[in-house]
């Protein structure tokens, strides 16, 4: 049923699912302008979040809402962890060491926290840095975590004589949390390009990607 959700959305909403084919095109035109780049470390959290991105507007397309949300918030996170690193090169080994030991657990725990790269994101780019916060906390809200709004918004409750059923959608139709996470999904998208343009700056302008970018920004 997920298999035919996702045909079903490729053919009744072409121009969107093009959109999100864009955004897929830009991340691809990227991936083949980074060779040789100094900063060839955080090429392989660009090539996750890409895959992240990819995954989470599969399971969008099939109608699963709040699994596209917890993809779609590794997509941000990948991208955080990304410009982290880039911009605090020393902290690769204790990432690198994560295994190594408790201590060294406990130090990747402590330091990597999502809350300290959103706020360094924030300093990098002032313009982007709520637009990334807003949809990180949203990714949570909707099914990064099991909170209240991605548990309730897919159950529905009905009262038959002297019982109470509650119903658990697994697969939405074309209903306004679709419609909402078909959006996001192209917001992520985007979202995690511009975090990797503060670091690939020279690659993207190269190319003309900022042109690109901001069209598809147009249409959301």
């Amino acid at each position: 049923m997920a298999q035919h959700n996702t045909f079903a959305t490729f053919a009744n909403k072409k121009s969107v699912f093009k959109r999100l084919q864009d955004i897929d095109g830009v991340f691809r035109m990227v991936l083949e302008n980074l060779h040789n780049s100094p900063d060839w470390f955080i090429i392989f959290f660009f090539l996750r979040a890409h895959a992240a991105y990819l995954g989470g507007v599969r399971f969008t397309l099939a109608g699963q809402i709040p699994e596209a949300y917890a993809v779609l918030r590794s997509c941000l996170e990948n991208s955080l962890y990304g410009i982290y690193l880039w911009k605090n090169p020393k902290s690769k080994v204790t990432w690198l060491n994560r295994h190594k030991d408790a201590a060294s657990k406990k130090k990747v725990k402590n330091e990597f926290k999502i809350g300290t790269m959103l706020d360094l994101f924030d300093s990098i780019d002032k313009r982007n840095g709520p637009i990334i916060r807003n949809l990180y906390e949203q990714t949570i809200d909707y099914g990064g975590h099991p909170n209240e709004r991605a548990i309730l918004s897919t159950i529905k409750k009905t009262q038959e004589m002297d019982s109470i059923r509650f119903d658990s959608t697994y697969l939405d139709g074309d209903t306004l949390p679709f419609r909402a996470c078909l959006k996001t999904s192209a917001q992520i998208g985007i979202a995690s390009l511009l975090v990797f343009y503060n670091i690939f700056r020279i690659r993207f302008d190269l190319v003309g990607l900022p042109d690109q970018i901001n069209r598809l920004k147009q249409w959301l």
